[in-house]
């Protein structure tokens, strides 16, 4: 379910920054799902902002990724005491923020 929320939201944030329009309805019909909705724009997408997309979820990946790797460091090193704790950052917290966060973050990069 989560997972489908976050599918739903960044289809939004994907048609809201790439796809001209003049109202909601333009971008998404009343019987569709904004997923759907990027699927069926996405031929009106440019070249260029698509590789630009490509770019967002390559850096999205490769920051779950990183995440994952520390979590299992972090694990190791507890269950390990062989291991130099001060090598091991003790500040380290998943993001706090969410991927609304981020959408807003590149709002605010793109208006600039």
């Amino acid at each position: 379910q989560e997972r489908e929320e976050t599918r739903e939201r960044y289809s939004r944030a994907l048609l809201t920054l790439f796809v001209s329009c003049r109202s909601v309805h333009d971008l998404c019909a009343l019987n569709q799902t904004w997923a759907e909705a990027l699927e069926v724009q996405k031929p009106l997408v440019s070249p260029a902002s698509l590789n630009i997309i490509e770019n967002i979820q390559i850096l999205h990946e490769c920051k779950h990724d990183r995440n994952e790797h520390l979590r299992q460091v972090l694990v190791e090193a507890q269950s390990d005491n062989s291991i130099d704790h001060v090598l091991i950052p003790n500040y380290y917290e998943e993001d706090q923020h969410t991927e609304e966060d981020d959408h807003e973050q590149l709002l605010q990069i793109l208006s600039s």
